[in-house]
């Protein structure tokens, strides 16, 4: 690859990330399918781009679209769709601020693999709902209208999916 392409996918790269992300992480059970299947689209992408030297007018709109069907085909392959965590990606803990209440102070204290197994114990949308929170620093309302529900449902889903946290720990459950 030259220089200039190397630029050019890293330029492209760059700008899409954060969107292609957290539009593929919505959709899939594991953190880990949205990884492979966001790498999967940039190796294709940068194929098309760079090696059969094609140009493309709307690069979001088509990393999106191919993102698309890398999830049609992953739902393919799937029968069930368990929500769950990468132990190494679910420190969605360690980013909360140290001004909060006691919960989270506490929360911040555990391990991160206590934390995973916690967190598998939560509904799958209060994982998605934390998930898109810390990983992806998503506002309330930004969860909300993702996940088409209302903005009260989400902080009232987020705070207590932090209050039964705090309880499993408390509880000794991992």
């Amino acid at each position: 690859m030259s220089h200039k392409h190397t630029e050019l996918f890293e330029t492209i790269y760059r700008a899409t990330f954060t969107t292609l992300s957290k539009h593929v992480y919505f959709k899939v059970a594991q953190s880990s399918d949205a990884e492979d299947i966001i790498q999967i689209v940039y190796i294709d992408f940068y194929n098309y781009i760079v090696r059969k030297n094609k140009t493309v007018d709307n690069v979001q709109a088509y990393l999106i679209q191919m993102a698309n069907n890398e999830l049609s085909k992953y739902y393919k392959r799937k029968d069930e769709l368990p929500i769950t965590f990468d132990e190494d990606k679910l420190q969605i803990l360690e980013n909360m601020q140290d001004d909060s209440n006691i919960e989270l102070e506490i929360l911040n204290s555990i391990e991160s693999d206590v934390i995973y197994k916690l967190v598998k114990k939560l509904p799958i949308i209060d994982q998605k709902i934390l998930g898109a929170h810390f990983r992806y620093d998503m506002t309330f309302k930004d969860i909300a209208n993702t996940l088409n529900l209302s903005e009260n449902t989400i902080k009232t889903r987020y705070y207590r999916a932090l209050k039964e946290l705090k309880e499993l720990l408390t509880k000794d459950e991992y």
